[in-house]
């Protein structure tokens, strides 16, 4: 079930961690599978199946006044599990006028039908009374203090409130031994208000409602084949009022906003001995429209249709079951987001000028896991061409306000590398690093020519490095080094963000008894207090690049398993 929108668009804030079971990240392009906004792919599982009835208690609390309460239980009879998790975070924030609140409910049944069927049943809920954002700062205004807000911020109470909530079902059968069908259905309603520091258009309320549904059928043999479709609408409510100093006033925007998705895609892999080819193509129409509701500004009603084809072809190479080699190329497109199209320099209306990115995307690469598993090493260099890439920038006739344009073409190629060792029973190690070079190949703006300088907000490298102790008494520590390359916060690279490394430490212990499960655990974050920053403003007006994040933070608590 897909948590992007139809228009490109993710947000997980409706998802707990503590009800995810496992993260994968797939490198390169998924266009020719997953259709728009398909750049990376990240697939979320969440809890399966469960064995035993359980239920799990935790708080926690830190710096800047933030807390965690969360209850979870889960339940299993002979031919179904549930879950259930209801949670509560709040902080004061580490900036002035930075807290937030968030309440989070999620309700997860999974039925086995018979044996060839299952289905799945998820409902997700988040309301969030309030973010308060504390806006961007000058280099000048952090230095002399690094936690203060925005004044203009202030004055127009800048801020969030969500409140959304998701159903989606899933039903797998398996035909027979070599046919099996999977189909997905949901439905989801965001409502969102805003107020960002401008007068004019400065009080937002968008009411969006998503629905979609999808199946696939596939043949597993010899030559594996998946054939399936997709189907997604989005209609976004789009209202903005003046802004008078926090309070809000009349209305000057009013449009109704409308993403009609669908695609049918064919992906297949093929054996020859210790080859094998993998293949895939992708159909995609975007019907993308808008009803201009509020007309005193004339009617900037308009409709666009986007279609794209996104092939890929790939080769893997095992020598034996222990190394992979591997090479693909694929294409990929996205189109701009309702909001990126309506975000527009001459008032209502789409911005037509806008167009969709489109990108090629070559890689090559290695992995190696030992016998028993305790090492695993993955190698890969990787050369993406990307055509019209969308960019964020501030416009200094509208200041505080972000638009967005295509910048040509944009050039990325480097090396990854992630690897897990075992020493021994107690120690273990993960690292993982990102080198690359990440460019404007071909980019001309307002007279200016930025070909040949750095993509801003990129860094030119990472590398993460933890080691983790666990001892049989259920003692475990884990120390991680995070080192962030330096990158750039405009077009013209005359504003570089240094290079920065951060070390965390985590320490905690699991206590039995009898049947319950003890485990107090303490979290140091930025262990050396080393400024740095949590977000940068690409191409902000005035100077305002810099979200200064916490120094050392200490976070701690309990949790109680039975």
């Amino acid at each position: 079930v897909p948590e992007t929108t139809p228009d490109g668009q993710t947000q997980i804030d409706n998802l707990n961690l503590e009800i995810i079971d496992k993260i994968e990240v797939i490198r390169g392009i998924g266009s020719s599978l997953y259709g728009n906004s398909s750049a990376g792919i990240i697939k979320i599982q969440t809890i399966g199946e469960i064995k035993n009835n359980f239920t799990k208690i935790s708080y926690s609390s830190g710096s800047n006044q933030k807390n965690k309460k969360q209850v979870l239980f889960g339940l299993k009879n002979n031919k179904s599990s549930y879950s259930f998790l209801l949670s509560q975070t709040k902080s004061q924030g580490y900036r002035d006028n930075s807290g937030f609140k968030n309440n989070n409910l999620n309700i997860s049944l999974i039925s086995n039908i018979n044996t060839n069927s299952k289905l799945r049943f998820n409902f997700n809920y988040v309301n969030s009374p309030y973010a308060i954002d504390p806006g961007g700062l000058t280099i000048e205004e952090v230095n002399k203090n690094r936690k203060q807000s925005r004044d203009r911020n202030m004055i127009y109470d800048s801020q969030e409130s969500i409140d959304h909530y998701k159903l989606s079902m899933n039903l797998e059968k398996k035909i027979n031994n070599k046919l099996s069908l999977s189909n997905y259905l949901f439905y989801s309603n965001r409502d969102f208000e805003g107020k960002i520091p401008v007068k004019n258009g400065g009080a937002i309320k968008l009411d969006r409602k998503y629905w979609g549904f999808g199946s696939n059928i596939s043949f597993d043999n010899k030559i594996k084949v998946q054939i399936g479709f997709d189907v997604g609408n989005q209609k976004d409510n789009r209202k903005r009022f003046f802004n008078n100093e926090g309070k809000i006033g009349e209305l000057v925007l009013n449009q109704k906003e409308k993403f009609l998705n669908y695609g049918i895609y064919l992906v297949s892999s093929y054996n020859i001995k210790n080859i094998t080819i993998l293949s895939g193509l992708r159909f995609d129409n975007n019907r993308i429209s808008l009803k201009d509701i509020y007309l005193n500004d004339g009617d900037s009603s308009d409709k666009i249709d986007l279609k794209s084809i996104n092939p890929s072809l790939g080769i893997n190479y095992k020598p034996n079951s222990l190394i992979r080699f591997f090479a693909n190329i694929s294409s990929g497109f996205e189109t701009p987001t309702l909001n990126e199209y309506g975000s527009s320099p001459i008032g209502s209306g789409f911005n037509k000028s806008l167009k969709s990115q489109k990108s090629t995307n070559y890689e090559f690469g290695f992995s190696k896991r030992s016998i028993n598993n305790d090492l695993k090493i993955d190698i890969v260099y990787f050369n993406s061409l990307t055509k019209d890439e969308v960019l964020p920038y501030e416009n200094p006739q509208f200041p505080n306000q972000v638009f967005y344009n295509n910048a040509g073409k944009t050039k990325r190629k480097g090396v990854e590398f992630s690897g897990h060792y075992d020493l021994n029973d107690f120690f273990s190690i993960n690292s993982s690093i990102s080198i690359g070079e990440y460019l404007f190949h071909e980019f001309q703006k307002n007279q200016e020519n930025y070909s040949g300088n750095s993509i801003p907000g990129i860094p030119n490298n990472i590398f993460i490095f933890d080691v983790s102790y666990k001892r049989s008494s259920s003692l475990f520590i884990n120390i991680s080094l995070k080192k962030i390359g330096e990158m750039y916060a405009n077009n013209s690279n005359s504003v570089k963000i240094d290079n920065y490394n951060l070390v965390n430490l985590k320490i905690g212990q699991e206590i039995s008894f009898k049947k319950i499960m003890l485990k107090p655990f303490l979290t140091i974050n930025n262990l050396f207090s080393v400024n740095y920053y949590d977000n940068i403003r690409i191409n902000a007006f005035g100077g305002r690049y810099y979200e200064p994040a916490p120094k050392t933070t200490f976070f701690g608590g309990i949790k109680i398993a039975f």
